[in-house]
């Protein structure tokens, strides 16, 4: 029998690493026969670089930059061949601060132009840069002025040929630049934001969007997701980039999709599954490859939100938890991976032993 394991970190508990190795450790000890392939895996958000770190051979770069409040840090990338990931939160994520209204106005991506010019200047050409998890609420402002943008030309007055370069944001937000679904009104509560700070960051980005529209016909409303990551989805368009889901572009370079032609079943997974999974994360994602193949995917969660629309993606989904938990005991690790181990072995015994 050959089992595809590809189980998306549990934030704050275990990683997708972890994960799938307590779960090859449960199903061989059911059928030690089996063919069990493990699949790191994220969906372009937090946990990419180390998805893509353990499925392929990379060179890690290490830099000092500054995070979201200005303050010096040491932050990586990886490259792989001449192509660069950068993952945006480990420079600006949300996580570096204790979001409130005087985070929300001094936020900044511009420590994330260090990592992207030094990337260049490697002989990188491709660009990925993963969207998830970031604190700012600055419009791509911070970026865009770290990698020579003059805000009153709207050109690069940089040395970087944008021509010659290929930057790809990672996301599976498809919010638009400003207005109810903008970057500042979505997103701007959870940064911290009062109420007269998000209508005043959401009229500052209109005019942006404005300007760029009439000065340089680049029309940012118009493009889906320009709103991912308080505005970096426009800063990449800028920049003359694209937007691609991230769960697709992860799984194309560590061979997924290529992987499950063969299978006969596929364990998947995240801390919560509920109906933003829906929106492109990894297990409802990883269940619509699987049916492209005709394979079945069981759903292993911290939790499993009611929700039909979202069991009919899976041949099965389960909440590992045994008993009622607190929170704390709940994101503990070897509880969780103790859990999973005990689920999968169940499953296995049921129904394929």
């Amino acid at each position: 029998m050959r089992i595809i394991v590809a189980i998306d970190s549990f934030k704050g508990s275990a990683s997708s690493k972890e994960l799938n190795e307590a779960c090859r450790e449960a199903i061989l000890e059911v059928l030690p026969e089996a063919e069990v392939s493990l699949f790191p895996i994220a969906d372009g958000g937090e946990g990419s670089l180390e998805a893509l770190s353990q499925a392929l051979s990379v060179e890690k770069i290490s830099l000092p930059t500054r995070d979201l409040l200005g303050r010096p840090i040491q932050a990586s990338y990886i490259i792989v061949e001449r192509s660069a990931f950068i993952e945006s939160a480990s420079v600006v994520g949300l996580d570096f601060i204790e979001p409130s209204s005087e985070t929300f106005n001094k936020a900044s991506s511009f420590g994330l132009g260090e990592l992207i010019r030094d990337a260049i200047e490697k002989g990188c050409r491709d660009i990925y840069l993963s969207l998830g998890g970031t604190g700012s609420s600055d419009g791509g402002f911070g970026l865009l002025e770290s990698l020579g943008f003059d805000f009153d030309s709207l050109e690069f007055k940089s040395e970087i040929d944008w021509g010659q370069i290929t930057i790809t944001g990672l996301a599976d937000v498809t919010n638009p630049y400003y207005g109810e679904k903008g970057f500042a009104k979505v997103f701007g509560p959870q940064k911290g934001g009062t109420a007269k700070q998000i209508e005043a960051k959401d009229e500052e980005a209109c005019a942006f969007a404005r300007r760029m529209k009439e000065e340089r016909g680049i029309d940012l409303q118009e493009f889906t997701g320009s709103g991912a990551a308080g505005g970096l989805g426009a800063a990449i368009l800028i920049m003359g980039g694209q937007l691609k889901p991230g769960f697709e572009t992860i799984a194309e370079w560590i061979g997924l999709e290529k992987a499950l032609e063969n299978a006969d079943l596929i364990f998947t997974g995240e801390g919560k599954l509920d109906a933003q999974s829906q929106g492109g994360k990894v297990p409802v994602a990883i269940s619509q490859m699987g049916k492209r193949f005709s394979v079945p995917t069981i759903a292993l969660c911290g939790s499993v939100e009611d929700n039909q629309s979202l069991e009919d993606h899976f041949l099965a989904t389960f909440s590992i938890q045994r008993s009622f938990l607190s929170l704390e005991e709940a994101l503990d690790k070897e509880v969780t991976l103790t859990n999973l181990k005990h689920t999968v072995r169940s499953i296995i015994k049921s129904r394929f032993q």
